[in-house]
């Protein structure tokens, strides 16, 4: 089956404002609620400028995919793109990084979501409680999204509203009362020593989640036409969000350092233990709705590896509900597992680590897919030439560790691949 055919069968059901919501929602997770504690960390003071610094490259990022999503209606996102231009390996690469992107960010947030609800009660946060309350929200979730895209989108924009609003409020008291002026501490640059690669996969992890709005783009009403504006709008409204939220925590709190929970504890000194339970309520459907858009995007990614290619049912599509109900299974059922393992922290850095694949690629495919047809355009080659070098200097400035992980997950997906190349060459031969 062709990912054309693929689409025809989905149904298409979301508009513009449909896809700044989910640009939004798919961005704003726990990164203004949780990763200003992280940077921080790394980064100290001078961590008040990380929203506005590496704001500037995930936005020449994001051009890069807004002209590539200009080309396509089908599903796949940067699977298609890299595909189309580089053919079916670095395609299959670049969509099997993109899927343990979105497991690795699934089992994160979920991480994220129990280290919030245990502010309000901290019996959840641990034992058989913390693995109860992960399988249950992850369940909860996929059964909604198997029932239908219209539900799940329909999730996703309640769950944007609930998480916009406390921190618009948090961002509008914060700095009204403008506790303590954190800008002259900021003005210090991190010495030898800083971690800055880790700072940058944490801030990259932040503004994660664009790279895969294209992926369900079967089941958007005109993909060509909203996507590219839906990924402007939206990142420019999040890095707006992220640089005032910031601010608004390190003037509640000078030293974030020291807490788990920095914009919850930061409305708590604000406002009382009001402040803190709205703004905890706000990042628990913040988490849960990143999570719903990440059951919709991440099931979409394998559903869309698996045409044209022997995966077996995965890429099945319910008759009745018109969606990937084996890939969603899947998808939710590995993202479980990997969240009752690890950690917030841990997950998240893999997260962003396998994103970078996608990164590479996209910026890479842009030149070659001007050719298909009139799309949204960057002027020259100046935005797809800064976005791969974006992208690859991330990928050296990585860690041992990081290096690894990458290296082994790439070397997985290419086993697989191969391994499918195998099958499809010896079946027609097998069924004779």
């Amino acid at each position: 089956m062709s990912p054309r055919d693929a689409g025809q069968k989905l149904l298409r059901a979301v508009g513009l404002w449909g896809l700044v919501a989910m640009c939004i929602n798919a961005v704003v997770g726990s990164g203004v609620f949780l990763l200003p504690t992280e940077t921080y960390k790394l980064l100290g003071a001078f961590s008040l400028w990380a929203p506005l610094i590496f704001a500037v490259p995930v936005f020449i990022l994001v051009l890069c995919f807004a002209e590539a999503a200009s080309h396509f209606t089908e599903p796949g996102g940067a699977y298609l793109y890299a595909r189309t231009a580089f053919g079916d390996f670095v395609g299959f690469e670049t969509g099997w990084m993109n899927w343990i992107a979105r497991l690795t960010s699934l089992a994160s947030l979920s991480n994220g979501f129990v280290v919030s609800l245990a502010r309000l009660f901290p019996s959840l946060g641990s034992g058989s409680a913390r693995t109860a309350v992960i399988v249950g929200s992850l369940l909860i979730l996929g059964a909604i999204h198997f029932a239908g895209v219209r539900y799940g989108a329909a999730s996703i924009y309640v769950f944007t509203f609930g998480k916009v609003v406390p921190l618009v409020l948090f961002i509008v008291v914060a700095l009204a009362v403008f506790r303590f002026n954190p800008v002259p501490a900021s003005m210090h640059i991190p010495g030898a020593g800083t971690d800055w690669s880790g700072a940058a996969l944490f801030m990259l992890f932040a503004y994660a989640g664009f790279e895969n709005l294209g992926v369900p783009a079967g089941e958007y009403k005109n993909p060509r036409r909203d996507l590219p504006m839906a990924l402007l709008i939206g990142t420019l409204a999040i890095a707006a969000i992220y640089v005032l939220a910031q601010l608004g925590a390190m003037s509640a709190i000078p030293d974030l350092s020291k807490t788990q929970t920095p914009i919850a504890d930061a409305a708590a000194a604000l406002i009382g233990t009001a402040g803190a339970v709205i703004i905890t309520l706000g990042a628990l459907l913040s988490m849960a709705g990143t999570n719903s858009g990440t059951v919709l995007e991440g099931s979409r990614m394998l559903y869309a590896l698996s045409l044209d290619r022997r995966l077996g049912p995965v890429s099945y599509v319910h008759p009745r509900f018109r969606t990937p109900v084996v890939a969603i299974v899947i998808h939710v059922a590995v993202a479980t597992v990997l969240a009752l393992a690890g950690s917030f922290a841990q997950l998240a850095m893999l997260s962003a680590v396998a994103r970078l694949t996608t990164y590479l690629f996209t910026c890479a495919a842009v030149p070659r897919l001007r050719k298909l047809n009139e799309g949204f355009r960057t002027p020259g080659l100046v935005v797809p030439v800064l976005g791969t070098l974006i992208s690859l200097m991330l990928f050296l400035t990585l860690n041992r560790f990081n290096f690894i992980a990458a290296s082994l997950a790439l070397a997985v997906g290419a086993a697989i691949w191969a391994a499918s190349r195998r099958i499809d060459k010896t079946a027609p031969a097998q069924s004779q």
